[in-house]
């Protein structure tokens, strides 16, 4: 009888520690599924900031060169569109916090 109490104390070990590392490794699992998502939000939110602003910046200089205006139309869309790609960024985060 005190051969297998002694067995089965053995494998109740062996039970909790295979737990304990399962439970370690899925933790590990979570926090880089969760790095993972900050890493992609972040290289979205600077491709939309940026994306904005070159648009703005485009559609300003064409309109400076159809209307022969100098820098007006220019320098109104290019803050337009940093405008929207701060928006854009804020966004992005609001979505990923929740």
């Amino acid at each position: 009888m005190s051969d297998e109490h002694e067995r089965l104390k053995r494998l109740s070990g062996q039970i909790e520690e295979m737990r304990a590392t399962e439970s370690a490794q899925n933790a590990s699992e979570a926090e880089t599924a969760r790095e993972a998502a900050n890493v992609s939000s972040g290289a979205r939110a600077g491709a939309e900031l940026i994306s904005c602003m070159i648009a703005g910046g485009l559609i300003g200089w064409v309109l400076d060169h159809l209307l022969e205006s100098q820098p007006l139309f220019l320098i109104i869309f290019l803050l337009v569109g940093v405008c929207a790609g701060f928006y854009a960024v804020y966004r992005i985060t609001n979505t990923t916090e929740k």
